[in-house]
């Protein structure tokens, strides 16, 4: 019978990349794939204001942001009359708060989004309570960065919206 004969370098070859292949199926298992560190978008404003009122860190896996959201009266159309009407009665469609901070070599980051609704009739100063928590390691005691945005629109036809982000707050986080 024929004997097949193989050459030292083709089982080589044929062993390296089969190791090759070995190593890189549990990387590719392993790799992250979250999507990395959410952004903070930068300040800006349309007809509401928001801001960050307080913080404070709890057993150094929570920080609970206080943020305030100020909106404008929104002008919605009334499809049972016909006219545009002003109405002060909002959903917050959509709302966030960030924290990024830097320890060492690593970036640790939390994020939370929060709906709800809202009084807008430009002076009413909505309250939210938002806990963030850290999605790498526990809070650290220093300099962090804070971001939130709110994304507030009439509830009778979601017709009329406001908007409004703060963009980077530095802040000091401590345990106190």
């Amino acid at each position: 019978m024929f004997a097949l004969r193989i050459g030292r370098r083709v089982r080589l070859l044929v062993l390296g990349g089969a190791l090759l292949v070995g190593l890189a199926v549990p990387g590719a298992a392993l790799a992250d794939t979250t999507g990395g560190v959410p952004s903070i978008q930068p300040a800006g404003s349309r007809d509401a204001s928001i801001s960050i009122d307080s913080f404070a860190v709890t057993g150094k896996v929570i920080v609970t942001v206080q943020i305030s959201v100020i909106c404008q009266p929104f002008q919605s159309y009334d499809w049972d009359t016909g006219q545009t009407i002003e109405t002060t009665d909002g959903s917050l469609d959509f709302g966030n708060v960030t924290i990024i901070q830097a320890q060492g070599r690593t970036l640790d980051y939390g994020s939370t989004d929060i709906y709800g609704s809202a009084v807008c009739d430009g002076s009413t100063v909505n309250h939210y309570t938002v806990p963030v928590t850290a999605q790498v390691s526990p809070w650290h005691t220093g300099a962090a960065v804070v971001g939130a945005q709110a994304y507030v629109s009439d509830r009778l036809s979601f017709q009329d919206s406001d908007a409004a982000s703060t963009g980077p707050v530095s802040v000091r986080l401590s345990n106190r």
